[in-house]
């Protein structure tokens, strides 16, 4: 049996009213008819309408990009207020690897003009 997500037990936790205002902007007039939308069974629609799953991050891209609604406001309207977010698959204990330094655009350039060229010439 899969495991809850601790969203839906979040206090204030409301997906009823992300779909409900997804499907007024989309057109939907039916919960199939968002589920054709945002490329999910009817079944995803319905479980989330009663809390049983959350709203995932694949619906939540898929209602951006068809809607042009940022992220954080999808979330505001279903009552998220999470403010940290797991990254799936990467370990917490795993210290991040700090990544090369670039050089700067005045480096980069100095290396790349051909000596005598200087500021006059440009």
């Amino acid at each position: 049996m899969r495991k809850k997500s601790p969203l839906v037990g979040q206090e204030g936790y409301t997906p009823n009213h992300l779909l409900d205002t997804l499907m007024e902007v989309l057109g939907a007039k039916s919960d199939a008819a968002l589920a054709r939308a945002l490329d999910v069974p009817p079944s995803t629609i319905s479980k989330v309408r009663h809390k049983q799953v959350a709203v995932n991050s694949d619906m939540l891209l898929t209602a951006h990009e068809l809607t042009e609604i940022s992220i954080r406001d999808l979330r505001d309207m279903m009552g998220d207020t999470q403010s940290k977010y797991w990254l799936g698959g990467m370990d917490p204990q795993v210290k991040s690897r700090r990544a090369p330094k670039m050089p700067s655009f005045r480096e980069t350039m100095h290396r790349e003009m051909p000596h005598g060229v200087g500021a006059s010439a440009m």
